[in-house]
């Protein structure tokens, strides 16, 4: 895959992993077989009907991980999918959503599934956990986060203009949580509670109904370490994190 050249130095490709296609194919190996056999000895077209409605999700997954691969580069990244390409240049306005799910069975800790979105302008490329690597995949975004779009970033917040963060907006005197707005004096907490991000002030904790003055999911804020970080540094507040 050639890349544009402002992009520089290619430092991985991935894939998506094929372990669900082959799981799939194997589950349903014995009905088909069955339909199979069937069709052997009445000669029944229909046959051929279900065996590819069993298969047909499985030939999906085989399509896409044949086509399907992410190409990262020091300053942007190339996203192939079974529909198409998408390239997205990094740049400090760049909005990274990360999002990390850990299933449980009977209390213990099972899958764990990670996903990335970044939005950049009118360009939305989502990364979906069933590609290989993402742990790297993200280091490198954080990377990239931290050396080039948090000096930038810092810069803005310095100057009084107002960051995007999703769900979130901020400047160096207050912060919007969706519709609500909060100036930094008027908050006394800020946690991080099991994926959501909760925000508390000197006369509202929350009620019955709601945990907080407000809150909003992790995953629909963009940015979230360099949201804390100028928190943090500002002295308007630290998030706790639980």
């Amino acid at each position: 895959m050639k890349a544009p050249r402002q992009f520089g130095r290619h430092i991985l490709t991935t894939h998506k992993s094929k372990r669900l296609m082959i799981l799939w194919f194997a589950i349903f190996a014995l009905p088909v077989w069955v339909l199979f056999d069937s069709w052997l000895e009445n000669k029944n077209p229909h046959m051929w009907i279900f065996m590819f409605l069993l298969y047909a999700p499985a030939l999906y997954m085989l399509a896409s991980y044949l086509r399907s691969r992410l190409h990262i580069y020091e300053n942007g990244l190339i996203y192939q999918s079974l529909f198409g390409t998408k390239t997205v240049a990094f740049k400090p306005n760049m909005q990274m959503y990360i999002t990390r799910i850990q299933e449980k069975m009977y209390g213990i800790n099972a899958a764990r599934h990670v996903a990335v979105r970044l939005v950049q302008k009118d360009e939305t490329v989502k990364i979906p956990s069933s590609f290989l690597y993402m742990e790297e995949v993200i280091e490198i975004l954080l990377n990239y986060q931290a050396n080039t779009m948090l000096p930038a970033m810092i810069q803005a917040f310095n100057e009084g203009k107002t960051l995007n963060f999703g769900a979130i907006k901020l400047n160096n005197h207050m912060i919007s949580v969706k519709d609500k707005k909060f100036p930094f004096e008027q908050l006394s907490e800020i946690e991080v509670d099991n994926g959501v991000l909760r925000f508390y002030t000197h006369n509202n904790s929350g009620g019955l109904l709601q945990k907080g003055a407000a809150y909003v999911e992790l995953s629909k804020v963009a940015n979230f370490d360099v949201l804390n970080h100028l928190l943090s540094q500002s002295d308007a507040m630290v998030v706790k994190m639980y």
